[in-house]
């Protein structure tokens, strides 16, 4: 978007899984390997919680374009979800959509009952990168 000769690109929310309940993540992992990647055919991607460093190189990528003063901001936020409010949440993913109806029905209720095993509560850890940049 541009306003005038500044420019600001959009904003990127990386999310990062309940790094407070550790053990909770690992298992929620483990259903995603069963259900979502096998389903995808495509090999687990290890999370890595977005960084001041990625900012900084996504920030650079306007540079190439020539604009120039650019700027980056990160802002952190957590939402906490009860299981059902969670497999909500999922249900409104494109890709978790997409997913046969059977299996998909069956990974949410996996993901319903371990979050529920595990305290009830489920968080995401948001990190919402604003780039600016001036041409």
């Amino acid at each position: 978007m541009f306003f005038g000769s500044v420019a600001t690109l959009p904003m990127l929310a990386a999310v990062y899984r309940d790094k407070g309940n550790t053990v909770l993540s690992e298992e929620i992992d483990k259903l995603y390997s069963k259900y979502y990647y096998e389903y995808y055919g495509i090999d687990i991607k290890s999370e890595k919680e977005y960084s001041e460093e990625r900012a900084i190189q996504r920030a650079q990528i306007a540079e190439k374009y020539g604009f120039i003063d650019i700027k980056h901001a990160l802002f952190y936020r957590t939402r906490t979800y009860s299981a059902k409010k969670y497999t909500e949440l999922l249900g409104t993913y494109s890709d978790h959509i997409a997913i046969e109806e059977t299996i998909r029905t069956e990974f949410f209720s996996k993901i319903e009952e371990t979050i529920n095993q595990y305290g009830g509560s489920f968080t995401l850890y948001d990190t919402i990168d604003l780039q600016l940049a001036r041409k």
